[in-house]
């Protein structure tokens, strides 16, 4: 059984509205975090751990990796490397960019969140609204403060 952590935000909304830049606008405000955010750029998606700032490639259209989820094919080393820092992690704030259908099925950044839960951290998760309400039941978040992030006009 997992316990929720001390605190819970989960910024949620559509495909591309803005859940990253949300993020990262908190970063800038000066919250101190660790964790991942997923940076879209073209066909691809490049990890980048805030603590240190390296940025690797995490998934792309290109069949350069084994793991494969829609249209995008994704580094399961570098999933599990991630998942291995944030086991690392005991107290503070961390942000997960983004969790979805791959961490609903087990893979992605699944096991790094599950050992969070219960930990005495502050969790802020990105969730694309699709997946809202199962990853809240998945994962135990009932009690998560809800962000709701809407794409900018004419976008």
């Amino acid at each position: 059984m997992h316990f929720s952590p001390m605190h819970c935000r989960i910024i949620t909304g559509g495909r591309g509205c803005g859940k990253t830049h949300y993020l990262l606008s908190l970063i800038e405000k000066g919250e101190k975090a660790r964790g991942f955010l997923s940076l879209h750029e073209g066909d691809s998606y490049y990890l980048r751990n805030i603590e240190t700032g390296e940025k690797k490639l995490l998934m792309t259209t290109s069949e350069l990796f084994a793991g494969r989820i829609g249209r995008y094919y994704y580094d399961e080393k570098l999933f599990r490397e991630a998942c291995s820092s944030l086991s690392s992690i005991d107290n503070g704030s961390v942000f997960i960019d983004e969790i979805g259908r791959l961490e609903l099925s087990g893979g992605g950044f699944d096991k790094g969140l599950r050992s969070l839960l219960g930990k005495n951290v502050s969790l802020t998760l990105a969730v694309r609204r699709d997946f809202l309400s199962s990853v809240i039941a998945s994962y135990n978040l009932g009690n998560a403060e809800i962000i709701s992030v809407e794409a900018p006009d004419g976008a």
